[in-house]
């Protein structure tokens, strides 16, 4: 009795690791590509801000005005966006996640049953659609 206690325990225990370890990859994963999409987030609004520069320039003084103050907020916006650290924001949920172990699994699980719900809708759908 004890043994096959111990053995379930053992097992929960290298369940609890992968589901860890798959999360941190996860995490990790959205890490770059968010910090990627924040990149090139920050890249086209300071190109729309040099557009809206150009574009005022060739226009009116209203209109001059008005392109730079709004050249001047796309600027910002890209800045904003530039020193945001979402890597800050990982960081916290991976430390909020060890905290809350069980939490974090059970919403894990939630995730992973919606995703595979939505996988299964969409697959069926394209089936249907094939037959059609």
């Amino acid at each position: 009795m004890m043994s096959a206690l111990t053995e379930t325990a053992t097992a929960i225990g290298d369940k609890v690791s992968e589901v860890k370890e798959t999360v941190e990859d996860i995490a990790r994963s959205a890490g770059k590509k968010l910090d990627e999409a924040r990149d090139e987030t920050a890249d086209r609004l300071h190109t729309a801000a040099s557009s809206v520069r150009t574009t005022g320039r060739h226009g009116s003084e209203a209109i001059d005005r008005i392109a730079k103050g709004t050249a001047k907020k796309l600027d910002s916006a890209a800045e904003y966006v530039e020193e945001c650290d979402f890597r800050g924001v990982l960081i916290s949920l991976r430390q909020f996640s060890r905290r809350h172990l069980t939490g974090s699994l059970l919403a894990a699980a939630a995730i992973g049953f919606l995703a595979g719900s939505a996988l299964r809708r969409t697959s069926h759908a394209r089936s249907r659609a094939a037959v059609s």
